[in-house]
């Protein structure tokens, strides 16, 4: 019988209910019950006193291998039942395996971190493989700046405003006149169109990017470049804001459509037509892309004198035979958006200020480098009869 294995073996059974329970009461997020302690308390006596027999176990056999060599120790060393002290060196943790058949005993010369070399761990191997990195920044794609593709009017001049002059006179036509006669009665009539004008104040529009100077030395993607990019395409989407922002606030609302949610297919010619005769030649249509998408899928009676009601392939689409064009910043449809905007974009100013501001500045922080831009512009209608609008009920 090999009462010290018989004694680990009891002790590690005991440990294994100590576990057990603990891990059980952590679970539940609880203490333990008064059955559970006293239970507890049980155990721990139980392997202190596990402890105390194999610790004078230990203790007999360290004193044993330790006695003075004598007649009777020298014959018993050549007996391979004698017993041998697990751990203290390899060869006696081998001796006393063989002679136990205790694995504890081998337990201090396993390997240290048994697996196998990967990459599916890091301190396996995948510390070892260099990570990839593409140097540029996959930049998202934006919409261009509409106010040059429209034809937007460009307004020059100098100064915070600028007022320009615009037609407001509605009566154009001439008077009737008679013949002159002898005295001199009939007389030509007096005439003057009446004029107004739009005040163009330029507002300023900033942004500014804050790097630190570790970036900026360590980045390996063409940052820089993504940034020039980055605002670029930012600039481009004020300006279409403040377009499209402009032409719904101060164009014609020349028709209000008959669904909260929807367009009609009556609805499209209805609204090129409030558009005045005069302006038509160079009207464009400026939308969402999926009101766009929507308008596309209409089918009825108004679109049979038309062959291809969503217009040609050919070029720009068309709806109606006039130019589409999309904005993220048109209104989608929903209640009381104006979702179709339909004009002459030539009678819409823009104007813009001295020029497009740059400035780095290293200084402002320590160890932060801010890339401050800015550009001050300005969009407004000249002619309100030239924009038309459509806009949903409210219900």
């Amino acid at each position: 019988m090999n009462i010290m294995l018989e004694l680990r073996q009891a002790r590690a059974a005991k440990v294994d209910e100590m576990k057990a329970m603990t891990t059980q009461a952590e679970v539940e997020n609880r203490d333990f019950t008064a059955e559970e302690q006293v239970k507890w308390d049980g155990i721990v006596t139980e392997v202190d006193g596990l402890d105390k027999r194999m610790a004078r176990l230990e203790k007999l056999e360290v004193a044993q291998e330790e006695a003075p060599v004598t007649t009777q120790t020298v014959k018993r060393s050549i007996n391979y039942n004698k017993k041998t002290r697990p751990g203290d060196s390899e060869e006696r943790a081998v001796a006393h395996f063989i002679r136990t058949g205790d694995k504890g005993a081998l337990g201090e010369f396993r390997a240290a971190n048994n697996t196998i070399a990967n990459e599916g761990t890091a301190a396996d191997g995948l510390n070892a493989v260099p990570t990839g990195h593409y140097n540029q920044i996959i930049a998202r794609r934006d919409e261009d700046m509409l106010a040059n593709q429209l034809g937007v009017m460009r307004i020059p001049g100098t100064g915070l405003t600028v007022n320009v002059p615009v037609d407001a006179e509605a009566d154009l036509a001439f008077a009737a006149t008679s013949e002159q006669d002898d005295n001199y009665a009939q007389v030509y009539e007096r005439d003057w169109p009446a004029l107004g004008t739009v005040a163009m104040t330029l507002l300023k529009y900033t942004k500014k990017i804050a790097l630190t100077e570790e970036l900026l030395e360590d980045e390996d993607s063409n940052l820089l470049a993504f940034v020039s990019n980055f605002v670029g395409r930012s600039m481009a989407a004020t300006h279409n804001s403040l377009l499209l922002t402009e032409l719904r606030a101060s164009g014609t609302a020349g028709l209000t459509l008959d669904s909260a949610s929807t367009i009609g297919a009556t609805e499209i010619p209805e609204l090129v037509y409030k558009l005045g005769g005069e302006y038509a030649d160079g009207a464009v249509w400026v939308m969402a892309r999926a009101t766009e998408g929507l308008i596309r899928g209409l089918s009825g009676n108004p679109f049979l004198f038309n062959p291809n009601p969503a217009g040609s392939d050919r070029g720009r689409p068309e709806i109606w035979g006039f130019p589409v064009y999309n904005s993220s910043s048109a209104s989608a449809i929903a209640a009381s958006a104006k979702t179709l905007i339909f004009g002459n974009m030539g009678f819409v100013g823009m104007r813009e200020g001295a020029g497009f501001s740059f400035l780095r500045d290293p200084y402002t922080t320590d160890g932060i480098v801010y890339l401050q831009y800015g550009f001050r512009a300005v969009h407004k209608v000249l002619q309100a009869e030239a924009i038309q609008y459509a806009t949903h009920p409210t219900a």
